[in-house]
């Protein structure tokens, strides 16, 4: 998985990815069982084709010699979040994370927990930073 660049996934497949990377692996049927309640689920045959479809692109492997199929994720769940992360900074933010940290701060119903999450990952970030830059390595 390592180095492998990130097929692009529709939001739809995006959801039968999520389901998938909690179960670790599963049949069509499991996948529709295991989606969230509240809104219809689709059809059998809808999300077989998008399985298949991702399985096409290498988002996910294949064990074709079980009945039903067995399909596992071919990517990693972070891999796929940092690609579509980037993608959306670029397009909404004209690739300015700062922009969007700072939306997302102040427009956000963050609880004070979160806040401090935000500021620790801040914080272990410029240390980082500055211990690169002291051992004269830079990104």
């Amino acid at each position: 998985m390592p180095g492998k660049t990130t097929p692009h996934i529709t939001p739809a497949e995006l959801e039968v990815m999520k389901v998938l990377w909690q179960l670790g692996s599963g049949t069509v049927q499991q996948v529709i069982d295991a989606m969230p309640d509240g809104e219809p689920k689709p059809a059998y045959t809808t999300v077989m084709t998008m399985m298949k479809n991702l399985g096409e692109k290498g988002a996910l492997q294949v064990d074709r010699g079980r009945q039903p199929f067995v399909y596992t994720p071919g990517v990693r769940r972070e891999q796929v979040l940092s690609q579509r992360l980037a993608s959306f900074v670029q397009t909404v933010f004209d690739g300015q994370a700062e922009d969007l940290v700072l939306r997302l701060v102040e427009e956000s119903d963050l609880s004070p927990a979160d806040l401090r999450r935000i500021e620790d990952k801040i914080q272990k970030r410029a240390a980082r930073e500055k211990d690169n830059h002291r051992g004269g390595r830079k990104r």
